[in-house]
Parts: C-alpha cells; sequence; structure tokens
C-alpha cells in the first residue's frame, strides 16, 4: 500500500461523503472496488513512451502537475490536417500544456509522397518514418491522441479536383466521421481553410471535409453501420473553427502561443517548434522558427465577427466537471451535481497545494478524486455521454496518481533478446517477463496482481500476491508466445492504391499496433485500485552509444524477401539511331533474397519459384540451404536466372524459404532512425519483371553524388552499367582531368549528382568547381532535381533560377511534349516519344528551373491542369568538351517500379558519346 500525506481539505470531505451516502449502493462498491472497466475504445490511446522515449518535461514533479492540471477541465478538441507536420504546432502544445484540455490530432494520410532527407526510403516506407516522426513530435505537444485516415498521399496536389479523383472522398469523409465518433471533441479545429487558398489540394480537401464530417457525426443516418456494427453513436460537436485566416479578416479566435511557460521553461510555441523540427525526414532537422499567433473563425453559424475576439476556442463554454451533465445535455441527480462540485473543488484545492518538492502530498486527495469519479460515473446508467467523460477522466485521475507518487511500470523480458540484439520472439516460443515497481514500496501489499497480456487481451500469465523483490521487480510470469500479426494493420499491394486495405480494424486509425505483449500490475492506492499496463520491451545494444529500449515484437521464425521489387529485362526495340545491344535471350537478372532467421537454430532452405521457360543460369546455385545457429543471422542468396529466348512482357518471380516443414513467403525491411521506434516494412517476396525496349550501358562507368538516398543506381547498374558512390573522400580526390569521359579507371563517363544532394552534402558544395571541370574536360555532369540549396547561378556552368517555391508538375499523367525530338539526347540511343511517359508514379518531376541562360536547351514541356507550361523540367548545354544537364524529372520515384520510359531516358543521358560539340537540335 503506498503510503501518502494529504493537504486538509476539511470543508470539502464531508459535503463529498453526504453525497456519496445518498448514491444508493454506490459509495459501497466504490470503497474497496477493483478497477473500472478501461477507457473507451481508441481514446487517450497514444502510443505510451518506452525507455528514452519519455520527455524529460514528463517525468517527476513536472509531469505530475502536467496530469493534475488536466483534471480541472473537461476541454477537449481535435485538430485536422492533411499530413504531418501541416500542424499549428504552437496551438496543440498551449492547448495540452497550457490550457489542460484533451488533444488530438487526425492526419489525412501518413506523408508517404514526401521528400526524404534522413534515408533512401520513399511511399509506404516513408509514410512509416513520417508516423513515427509525429508521434515523436507530438510527445512533446502533449497529444492525448493521434489518428489517421486510410488515404494515400500520393503527392503534391494543386487542386482539390485532383485530390477527389484520386481518393475515394466518401471513404475519406467515412474515416473522419469515425475519428470524431471515437474522440467525441467538444470542438474540431480544421487546420485548413477551406479554399483554394491552402495552396496543396490535401490541404484544400482537409479544409472542405473537417465541417462536412461534423455535420455527419452528429446524423445517425450518416454511416449507420458505424452504430449499428460497430457499437458507435452520434456525436454533436459544440464548436467548429477554421485556419488559414489572414491577419486583415474577420476571426473569432486568436490562439497566442508566444507566452513563457514556466514548467517548460521556454514559450510554447518554442517549445512546439523542437517537436516540429524532429520530423527530420522533412526539415533535414533544421528547427522552424517564428510564428505562434494562429487565427481562426467560427464555421458553427456564429462566426466571421469584426469584434468579440477570444483567446481559447472554449471561451463560455463550462468546462468544469459540475457543468458537464448540463454541457452535454443530459440530466444529472442533485447528488451527482453535488458530487460533481464538490470534485471540483477537491481538484482546486490540489493544484493549489501542490508541492514541487513533494509531490506525492497530493496522492491521497487524488485517490479520493477517483473513487468520486468513479462513484458518479455507476450513478448515471441514463446518461452515456457524461459516462464517456468521467470514463476519460478517470483514466487521468489515475496517471496523476501514479505520477504524483513517482510510480513507474516496467516490464522487460528476462534473458533472450536482451543477449541476442533484437527484441523479437516468434510464435510457440518460451519467454519469462520481469516486472518492476518503482518505488518498490509502491508495489507493497497483499493481493498485488501482475498480469501478461497478448495485443488481443489474452491472459497469458498471472499471478496473485506472489513474492516481490527488494528492488521493486517481480518473480518472472513465464509464457509461451501466441502467433499475432506481425505485420501493420493497413497496407496496399501496388503504389498506385491511394487507399489501404485493412486487415484489423481493432487498432483502425491509431499509428500502428498496439503492443504485441504487454503487462499489467494492480496497484492499492488511498483504497483504490488502479490497473496500470505498460508494454513489454527488452534492451538492444546500439554500441558505441550503450542500448536502446525497444517494444517487443513476435515476428515468424523465417523472414524472406526478395530485391529489386522490379526488374527489368532490357531488350531490344530501343527504336533508335544506333543498334540496342539488348537481347532477351542472353538476358541475366540478378536477383537477391535476404532470409532473416528470428527462431532459435534452425536449418532452412530458399528457392525461387519462376515462370514456366524461365531458368537458373547454369553454373550458379537453384537452391541455397543454411543452418541458422540463432535469431538475428541474416543470410543473403543471390539467384542469377535468364528469361526464355525473345521473352516479352511481364512475369512475377516468388521466393520461399522453408524450415521445419513451413513455407515462408513474406518478409520485411527494418527501417531505423535515430530517436525513432524502428519501423518494419512488410512486403511479399515476390519480384516483378517487365522487359524494357532500352538500349544496354555495358561498360560504362558512372560515378554516383548519393543525396538523401534513392535506387537510381540499383536502375544505373540494371541497364549493364558500372556504379561508384562518390563519398566525401572520392570527389576530394577527384581529378577532372584524369579520363573525364572516357570511362577508364581513373575516370567516368558521367557523374551523376542525386536528388536534393546539395541540401544535406555539405562536401558537394565544397567539390562543385571540380565537377564543372569534368564537364568542361569532356564529362557529363547530370544533376537531378535539387531543392533552393543549389543556386545554379553559382553552381551550374550558366546562369539560372531555382526559387524557393520552384514549380513542379504533380499530375502523374499530365501531357508532355517533345520539344527537340531531334536532339542528341532525346533521339539516340533510344528515340524518346511520347508513350515514355506512359504509367508513370506520382508525378511528373519537381523543382523545375524557371529561367535560364540561353545556352541551355529545353527538351520537353509538361504542366499541370490550369498550369502555364513547364520547360525547365530537362535543360542541357555543351560545356568545353563536355556536358552539363539538369534533369528534374520525378526518376527517382520512376525507376523503382520499372517504368519503361524512365530507364529509356537514363539510357538516353548516360550513353558516352565523346566530346559534345554542338549538333543539329542541340540549341
Amino acid at each position: 500500500m503506498i503510503a501518502h500525506r494529504q493537504p486538509g481539505l476539511g470543508a470539502v470531505l464531508p459535503v463529498a461523503l453526504a453525497a456519496l451516502a445518498t448514491l444508493a449502493g454506490v459509495a459501497a462498491a466504490v470503497g474497496q472496488s477493483g478497477p473500472a472497466v478501461r477507457g473507451p475504445d481508441r481514446v487517450l490511446a497514444f502510443p505510451a513512451p518506452v525507455g528514452e522515449e519519455r520527455l524529460e518535461v514528463d517525468r517527476g514533479a513536472m509531469g505530475a502537475w502536467h496530469r493534475i492540471r488536466k483534471l480541472a477541465t473537461t476541454a477537449s478538441l481535435l485538430h485536422v490536417t492533411a499530413h504531418p507536420d501541416d500542424e499549428h504546432a504552437g496551438m496543440l502544445t498551449l492547448a495540452s500544456r497550457g490550457w489542460g484540455a484533451r488533444t488530438a490530432l487526425l492526419s489525412l494520410n501518413r506523408g508517404e509522397a514526401g521528400a526524404n532527407a534522413i534515408g533512401p526510403e520513399l511511399f509506404d516506407g516513408l509514410g512509416l518514418i513520417r508516423t513515427r516522426e509525429l508521434v515523436l513530435s507530438g510527445r512533446y505537444y502533449g497529444l492525448d491522441d493521434l489518428y489517421f485516415t486510410t488515404a494515400v498521399d500520393y503527392g503534391y496536389s494543386k487542386s482539390v479536383d485532383e485530390a477527389f479523383r484520386s481518393w475515394d472522398r466518401e471513404a475519406v469523409l467515412e474515416d473522419m466521421v469515425r475519428v470524431i465518433r471515437l474522440n467525441r471533441p467538444l470542438v474540431v479545429v480544421s487546420r485548413f481553410h477551406g479554399s483554394a487558398r491552402d495552396g496543396h489540394g490535401h490541404h484544400h480537401a482537409a479544409g472542405l471535409l473537417t465541417p462536412e464530417a461534423v455535420a455527419a457525426a452528429a446524423d445517425p443516418t450518416r454511416f449507420p453501420r458505424q452504430i449499428a456494427e460497430e457499437g458507435l453513436r452520434p456525436w454533436r460537436v459544440l464548436r467548429t473553427f477554421r485556419g488559414g485566416l489572414r491577419v486583415d479578416e474577420p476571426h473569432d479566435v486568436e490562439v497566442n502561443a508566444t507566452g513563457m511557460s514556466p514548467w517548460l521553461g521556454d514559450t510554447y510555441q518554442r517549445w512546439a517548434s523542437r517537436g516540429l523540427g524532429l520530423q527530420r525526414s522533412q526539415t533535414a532537422g533544421r528547427v522552424r522558427t517564428g510564428g505562434g499567433r494562429h487565427l481562426y473563425g467560427r464555421l458553427d453559424g456564429t462566426g466571421g465577427r469584426a469584434t468579440g475576439v477570444e483567446g481559447s476556442f472554449f471561451a463560455g463554454l463550462d468546462t468544469t466537471l459540475s457543468g458537464l451533465p448540463a454541457l452535454l445535455g443530459e440530466a444529472a441527480s442533485p447528488e451527482v451535481d453535488s458530487l460533481l462540485a464538490e470534485l471540483d473543488r477537491l481538484v482546486g484545492a490540489v493544484t493549489s497545494a501542490f508541492d514541487f518538492r513533494d509531490p506525492e502530498r497530493a496522492a491521497a486527495d487524488l485517490a479520493r478524486g477517483l473513487g468520486w469519479v468513479r462513484a458518479v460515473a455507476a450513478a448515471l446508467p441514463d446518461a452515456p455521454e457524461t459516462r464517456f467523460h468521467l470514463s476519460l477522466k478517470e483514466r487521468q485521475f489515475e496517471d496523476a496518481i501514479l505520477a504524483a507518487t513517482g510510480t513507474t511500470v516496467s516490464a522487460r523480458l528476462s534473458g533472450g533478446p536482451a543477449g541476442r540484439g533484437e527484441a523479437v520472439l516468434t510464435p510457440g516460443q518460451p519467454a519469462n517477463v520481469r516486472l518492476r515497481v518503482e518505488p518498490p514500496e509502491a508495489a507493497e501489499g497483499d493481493g498485488v496482481t501482475t498480469w501478461i497480456e497478448s495485443r488481443g487481451g489474452e491472459t497469458l500469465a498471472s499471478s496473485n500476491g506472489g513474492a516481490r523483490l527488494p528492488d521493486g521487480s517481480a518473480q518472472p510470469l513465464e509464457i509461451r508466445v501466441p502467433a499475432t500479426p506481425a505485420a501493420p494493420y493497413f497496407g496496399r499491394g501496388d503504389v498506385s492504391e491511394n487507399h489501404y486495405q485493412v486487415s484489423d480494424s481493432a487498432d483502425l486509425h491509431l499509428p500502428w499496433r498496439r503492443p504485441a505483449l504487454a503487462a499489467g500490475v494492480e496497484l492499492a492506492v488511498g483504497g483504490h485500485v488502479i490497473a496500470h499496463t505498460v508494454p513489454v520491451t527488452a534492451p538492444v545494444s546500439r554500441l558505441p552509444y550503450g542500448s536502446v529500449t525497444r517494444r517487443v515484437e513476435t515476428l515468424p521464425a523465417l523472414s524472406v524477401s526478395l530485391a529489386p521489387g522490379v526488374g527489368i529485362v532490357p531488350v531490344d526495340g530501343a527504336g533508335g539511331d544506333v543498334d540496342s545491344p539488348g537481347d532477351g535471350g542472353a538476358a541475366r537478372i540478378e536477383l537477391r533474397a535476404r532470409v532473416v532467421a528470428n527462431a532459435p537454430p534452425l536449418s532452412a532452405t530458399v528457392h525461387l519459384e519462376l515462370p514456366e521457360g524461365w531458368t537458373t543460369v547454369p553454373g550458379t546455385p537453384a537452391t541455397v540451404e543454411h543452418d541458422f545457429r540463432g535469431p538475428g543471422e541474416v543470410v543473403d542468396a543471390a539467384f542469377l536466372i535468364a528469361p526464355p529466348a525473345g521473352w516479352r512482357g511481364e512475369a512475377e518471380i516468388a521466393a520461399v524459404a522453408r524450415a521445419r516443414g513451413t513455407d515462408h513467403r513474406r518478409g520485411y525491411t527494418t527501417i531505423e532512425h535515430r530517436d525513432l521506434p524502428l519501423a518494419r516494412l512488410w512486403r511479399p517476396a515476390r519480384t516483378t519483371v517487365r522487359s524494357v525496349g532500352v538500349a544496354r550501358l555495358d561498360g560504362v562507368r558512372v560515378g554516383y553524388v548519393m543525396g538523401v538516398g534513392d535506387e537510381v543506381p540499383a536502375g544505373i547498374e540494371a541497364l549493364g552499367a558500372t556504379v561508384e558512390l562518390l563519398d566525401e573522400a572520392a570527389l576530394a580526390e577527384l581529378d577532372p582531368a584524369a579520363g573525364a569521359g572516357s570511362g577508364d579507371e581513373a575516370g567516368f563517363h558521367a557523374i551523376v549528382v542525386g536528388t536534393r544532394a546539395y541540401a544535406v552534402r555539405e562536401d558537394l558544395v565544397e567539390y562543385n568547381p571540380r565537377l564543372l571541370e569534368y564537364a568542361r574536360r569532356g564529362g557529363h555532369l547530370v544533376v537531378l532535381y535539387q531543392t533552393q540549396e543549389y543556386v545554379p547561378s553559382a553552381m551550374a556552368p550558366y546562369p539560372a533560377s531555382l526559387p524557393r517555391g520552384a514549380e513542379e508538375v504533380s499530375e502523374e499523367d499530365a501531357p508532355v511534349r517533345l520539344l527537340r525530338p531531334d536532339h542528341l539526347l532525346m533521339a539516340a540511343p533510344n528515340r524518346l516519344a511520347d508513350a515514355d511517359f506512359d504509367g508513370w508514379i506520382e508525378q511528373r518531376g519537381s523543382k523545375f528551373f524557371s529561367d535560364w541562360d540561353p545556352a541551355y536547351t529545353p527538351l520537353v514541356e509538361t504542366h499541370d491542369t490550369g498550369q502555364a507550361p513547364q520547360e525547365g523540367v530537362w535543360l542541357t548545354a555543351p560545356v568545353g568538351d563536355g556536358r552539363y544537364t539538369y534533369l528534374a524529372l520525378a526518376l527517382h520515384r520512376q525507376l523503382p517500379y520499372g517504368v519503361p520510359g524512365a530507364y529509356r531516358i537514363l539510357s538516353n543521358v548516360l550513353t558516352p558519346r565523346g566530346a559534345s560539340a554542338p549538333a543539329p537540335g542541340d540549341r
């Protein structure tokens, strides 16, 4: 039993006890009752931090104070955005950490089509990263909940019409309504205006759909299956606001987050900016500064006033505990009203008496308040909305009690993953889990119960009153790991799909699945029992930086993946001015199967399932066998295969790993970045192979300056070229005069600067003059799309402009016009045509030159609907004896998915030509 000292609340207690006594049968039930049923589904469900994820401001007395301040108000808001990093971070931080409001964020998508400044991941892998980044930011904001719809970010959209052509509008609306009905906020705040001023079509869509979703959530005839089959109820939001207002426009609320928080030691906006800056895939770690004043207008019929601007969304609403039933339109007995009023006074007294030097003094009164909340909820069987909000307040009281007493609970595997380097278990595997309660005296007393449960809620092991060790830990609980789904609850079969399919609705709209294994403990505080669950974790070594804490995952015994996801076979049919060396009968494709063992020692084989007529190249293995010595061991198996002579078309090849009589056909790529929870991108172990009529690059040597990470080098190698990645040392040693353009061992036929390289490679900026000199000496310098860090007037051979808001073409099927069809880069060795721009993924290109010196020749023109013609997407110019090309077509998005035209363009750009004197059509 936790011992507590209590502040004097003598004036409150007698009235409260009298009110309790009149609640027939309720007081007795509360006095020594067990914990109430857990809170409503998917509310107060923000991912629980483990280990190092917990911020210092949420620990100790400061953490207790933050939680206690949330007890005094029933205010709640849901902020709606389109993508991660759209959010008004300062407003969210002020609402949660300043006002104490229950604060949730709904992002329509996970940002799958954004840029990636921290690694090579794009599309779904980037979506997993940005989800985790938003969780990390949300810890700074103090979010209570984070939700997503099933819509997928397919790229920049210049109009809302384009957004609704790609997204199923009704499906997005249904998801938004479900989130509102789940979370039941008093206020909904749209980040966006809902008009063309929002710019991005996704932003416009979010602004338009927010008031529609609010109205539909209150209407029982809209999406009735949510009510009949999912058990949800309609919910009437009290106030709806929209952002995107300008300072000279009428507005109803001005939220000023520039004020100093004595608890954070900074302004709310600057603190929020720290969190926002941790969305590094978009910011490269740069902290966004400025702002902090946010204007909003009401959308529920009372907005647009020029005077009477409020500083809060909740002005005029009674968000006290005693005002809750009336606020929600429900009746309560005089006894309930009296007890809620006393509860308000108790929370006020606890807040006033809070001592940062001794936060535990508040625990006894918090425990008393917990009992009163449970009593009131039990006395309101006919007031479902009040009961819902009181159940949330119950959870908040429990959290405040644990924080005030400094009580923390952790659950770690005893042995096992700590010694093998990963926090992974496999179905059927035995494991021991040890719970630790700190301080140890928090778990003293009889009848303390501990348990281990699966993601589905199945109790795997439990103890009642078991022996506890002096350090606060319990004897390990022995479990046998259940089979649980390892992949995310959402996924899609192809990047062309703009909505995720959901395999398990239990976690629908949450950032990720709930923990595979959770541990629980019941603690008695002031005569009331608190049940607290935490994810089961294990330490993972990351030397020389010590170790990190990981949530334990349950994975299959073997993971098998196959790369590349899409392969090409260059074949005759280049359609150019020179003969193509491609020959389908002689083509060879290397596929790489990666097999990861997650189970104890086992023997496995891996082989490919080939289409009819395909063969393994003689002299190379058709099957690879391996004895895995233990979990975590990885085997990379290379297979060299060939299609039948003259093959054309598309084929699918699968990898199969067999162990202990079971075939494994699915695997994952591990995504691990600093400060982020580990993610796994799951895929079937399959490769799609397509024939492409393209001239090969056999014997061509290409230097590649990697930027933020992409798969362009693999695409170049698929054409037969040799690629050398140029790091800082290689650039420092580059001799522009040695074999430039010759491809001998001292030089390269071409050097390619990867996407956004100038934004992340300071060494590239330093050695850029050498690259220009390389071009002048006869080489071909190819620069893929860059951001504003690249200054063409200083870094390119001739003046040009690449402004901060450089244009792009987001419609992947936008028309393309060939401006110089006879130019040497357009006509040979592959004669490019309109068909080479068919089947593109996500976009045409990004970050175009806006104006340029006459020395440059623009090769194509493209534009989005309603956009002026854009000719700055692909420009080239002779430079001395060589050539410079700026190529902002989105090749980095097309090559991984085998888009034929992207390979044909790449082949033309990288084909050696010797000295590049102006040719017909060159200017």
